[in-house]
């Protein structure tokens, strides 16, 4: 986890907010299907999210920090009852969701493994939700686990995935 700064490219991830409205567009079922296909595909590759916690006093000041250095977080609790680590695709939407920081409170940068290694951390917190109160685009542990372990083998076969170990990572959902 990067602590956000001057120095860090915040640069949009235009393809990824681009399948996150395709997603809710209204879309025969055809449609939807290779929309929701294309965006699983991306989300394999090396993602950004921005997200803001308060990690511990003794890293306070340190611009990397790993999810067992946060001290807390401010968590969604859901209709289902269940409690939400609210991420976002850009750093203006976590701006407009949370225009505010609190004392302590920084925006880090984090990746799938970030976001796996908070929730194996903390079994009250049901998943990880991307752009809450927009795309609201769920995910959970074992989402993670499978986009984490086709990124792996696609960084091995030279950046080839195919559409197989997709299906089969995929279908364990």
């Amino acid at each position: 986890m990067q602590k956000i700064n001057t120095l860090i490219d915040t640069t949009e991830d235009t393809k990824l907010e681009q399948l996150l409205t395709q997603r809710k567009a209204p879309l025969s079922q055809e449609s939807i299907q290779q929309v929701l296909q294309e965006l699983t595909m991306y989300m394999t590759g090396n993602r950004k999210f921005y997200v803001a916690l308060y990690p511990k006093q003794e890293v306070i000041n340190n611009q990397t920090i790993q999810a067992k250095d946060i001290d807390r977080v401010d968590l969604m609790q859901a209709s289902d009852e269940e409690k939400y680590l609210p991420v976002f695709s850009t750093l203006a939407g976590l701006k407009k969701f949370k225009p505010t920081l609190h004392a302590e409170e920084a925006i880090y940068i984090v990746n799938k493994q970030d976001l796996l290694d908070f929730l194996n951390n903390n079994a009250k917190v049901a998943a990880a939700v991307l752009n809450p109160l927009e795309d609201d685009l769920i995910l959970y542990r074992i989402q993670l686990q499978n986009l984490i372990q086709v990124q792996l083998e696609q960084e091995n076969n030279n950046g080839a995935v195919t559409h197989n170990s997709l299906e089969n990572k995929m279908s364990d959902l």
